[in-house]
Parts: structure tokens; sequence; C-alpha cells
């Protein structure tokens, strides 16, 4: 093992690594996957990929918990506003199993996989990247040609690059229960308000198994404010059994780091901070992400040259191709977070209430994927704008005018 010089080994087993490992494997040999869990995938989740993600990557039938063609909205008064597309714009699936299928594919291609194994250290020199990692006990280095970063955010590996890490004003706080699905709710729930704290937001998402996520995402204290979610919800879900020591939490992070790459390595996914900043999604974005990486690297193996200048054109490419999107999608999350509760019903309670203003936000210029480009849409529509210039509300007359001055 110590003779051997791979071409490449991925860090972390998630989406991001996933798809980096299957597109690699389908032009070069010797790839390594390394990942600390037994079963890849197996992360807190609640597993939703857009209409756009499916279609660009392929989603088996039997992956898919519930299609997502309708949601309940609650404004902070409890008010319910039902949204009902055509067409389902989102898929809630088995994210364990969506990632496994990826890694199944990459391995019939021949990579290699180290389960239950913990990379320590990454050192890098002229001549080849070293690994060191751990399992059952036993420390091991390897040698690789170049590196794939996708360990998630909280990796440690990040300093040994020499990268400054993102700051903690950037990374959310998740935290989510699964429970008994008593009764039979059959589409997402999405709460808004400050009980969900800063920039929050909660959310209840049935599954095939007869069960339910349950969560918020929020600047902090998730789990406690997950505490006070589900006292609330108690009885008009009839949520029974509810065990808060199952409650898991997660960090997501909504910017990217400065830089996602260094000689030898490429950073993807959420280690380099590439999600959907509005609602915390990282599946989508992940394996964009991972897809660039493998065309940089498919240029720097050709040429043998795995130098930080080479390598930067992964940055440039994904910037190109979604950066824009997460900067103003960080842009939207502040204007969009930081309504006051009253605004927010009176906001939900116009818009939700309106036909036409339904119709648009479920119709195909609304996507799950591209949340600042379906806003943008929204925003520039005259009949729109001609509606809400109408309102009673005069916080309701400023809010479109508001918003294209703080998005441009």
């Amino acid at each position: 093992m110590k003779n051997t010089l791979y071409n490449c080994i991925i860090i972390g087993g998630g989406p991001a690594g996933a798809r980096a490992a299957l597109e690699l494997s389908k032009f070069t040999n010797n790839i390594l996957l390394i990942d600390y869990r037994e079963i890849l995938g197996d992360k807190l989740c609640t597993g939703i990929i857009g209409k756009e993600c499916a279609e660009k990557y392929g989603l088996a039938e039997y992956l898919i918990h519930n299609k997502g063609n309708s949601a309940d909205i609650i404004n902070p008064s409890d008010n319910k506003f039902h949204l009902k597309s055509n067409n389902p714009k989102a898929f809630i699936i088995d994210r364990a199993k969506y990632i496994q299928e990826i890694i199944q594919k990459a391995i019939k291609n021949n990579i290699q996989v180290f389960y239950q194994s913990r990379v320590t250290n990454i050192t890098v020199n002229k001549k080849y990247a070293e690994v060191s990692y751990s399992r059952s006990g036993i420390k091991k280095t390897i040698c690789t040609k170049s590196i794939i970063l996708a360990s998630g955010l909280e990796s440690k590996l990040i300093s040994k690059l020499n990268i400054k890490p993102i700051s903690k004003e950037n990374i959310l706080n998740g935290s989510q229960i699964i429970l008994k699905n008593t009764k039979n709710i059959t589409n997402t729930k999405v709460f808004l308000g400050s009980r969900f704290g800063s920039q929050g937001f909660g959310w209840v998402v049935p599954t095939f198994k007869d069960e339910l996520l349950i969560g918020v995402l929020t600047k902090s204290r998730s789990k406690n404010i997950l505490h006070q979610f589900l006292n609330s919800i108690t009885d008009e879900y009839n949520l029974k059994n509810i065990d808060k020591k199952l409650i898991k939490s997660w960090g997501i992070p909504i910017k990217p780091l400065t830089k996602t790459y260094s000689d030898r390595v490429l950073i993807i996914g959420d280690s380099a901070g590439i999600v959907k900043p509005v609602t915390g999604g990282g599946i989508y974005y992940s394996q964009i992400s991972a897809d660039i990486a493998v065309e940089t690297l498919k240029i720097a193996l050709d040429k043998d040259d795995f130098s930080e200048k080479l390598l930067s054109t992964y940055e440039d490419k994904w910037m190109d191709a979604i950066g824009t999107e997460i900067a103003n999608g960080n842009k939207l999350r502040n204007i969009l977070f930081g309504f006051e509760d009253n605004l927010l019903d009176n906001l939900t309670n116009f818009a939700l209430s309106n036909k036409f203003i339904t119709n648009i936000l479920t119709s195909n210029k609304s996507s799950f994927d591209n949340h600042f480009k379906s806003v943008l849409n929204f925003i520039n529509n005259q009949k729109i704008m001609t509606l809400f210039s109408k309102s009673k509300y005069s916080k309701i007359k400023e809010i479109i005018p508001n918003m294209k001055k703080d998005i441009f």
C-alpha cells in the first residue's frame, strides 16, 4: 500500500465526493474514496432536491420518498397557505441510498473505498500529497497525485492547507428529529417567523416510510428552538413518543471559502461552502462543484501538472456556473429573513391569498434550485409590481422597490 501512488484520493463520501468519484472513474484509474462512515451518505438531511438536479443527474423512482408538488406555508400568526403546482418542483429522497447508488456505479468502474477511516492529516510536496488516516486504531499514510476534499463543513483539514475557514457568522445551525406520521400528512409544511430565531424557519416533511422529518434552521440555538417548536405542534400533528435525545444537529455554510484550491487539492461541496444560501440545500450544488473539479483534474492529469495555478481554474469555473446565484442568494436571504413578524403576516396574507401571485410562484418560472433567478422574475413582473404598489399596507408597497435597491 505504501508504494501505491493514487491519481486522486477523495476525502468524504457525501453527494460531492460520490459524484466526483463516479465522474473521475469514467476516464482514469487508481482512485480512492475515504470516509469515516460505515454507511456512506448516512447524514442528517431533509433530502430534498429540485427538479433541475433530478433531470441533470437522474433520479430512480425507488429513491423518492415524496414528490414535492405542494406545500403549506404557515406564517407567524399560524395562518396556513396551500401552494400547489401541476408538476413536482422538488423530490424528497432517501439521501443515503441516493449517494450509495452513485458510489456503486463508481465501484463498478474500479474505484476503491475505505470505509470507517478518518483522515487526520494532509501534507503536500512537489512530487505528491500524503494523506494520513486512521482505521480500527491503525494509522497509515498513503500518497496521491491529487486530492478532492469533500469531507463536509467541520473539516479540520482546511487548516492544513493554509486556507482560512468559513467564519461562524456565515454558518447556519440546523436540528432535526424523525417521528411517526400518525396523521397521514402528505405535503411539506414550512413555518416562518421570529420564533425560529435569527434568519430561521421550521419544517415538517413527510416521507413514504410513515415518518415526519421535523426540524429548524437558524443562526444559533437550533436544538432549543426545535424543542419549543415540537411543543407547539405536538397536539396538531399528534406527535407521540418524542425522545428529544434523538434530535440531531449540524452546521450549514451559506458563504463559500475565499479560496477553494491549493497545490494538488480541490475543495468541493459543503467543505467549500458551496450551497444554496436561502434554504441551505447542498446536494445539487455539491454535485455541480464535483463535476467542475473533475473537469479540472482531467486537464491536470493529462498535463501532469497539479500546481495551484492550474487548479485555480476550478474556482473560476464554479464561480461562473453558480457563484452569482450564491452571492445574490445571500442578499436574498438577508432580505427575506429580515422581515418582522407583523410584516410577514401582512405579506403572506396579501400575496398568498392572491391567485395570480400564487400561480406565478408555482409556475415553471419558479425554480427550487435557482432562488435568486426565481425572485428576480417575480419582482420584475409588471403585474406583480402593480399589485404590490396598490396594496393598502405601506410597507408592502415598499417591498419590491426596496428589494431591487438592496439587490442591485
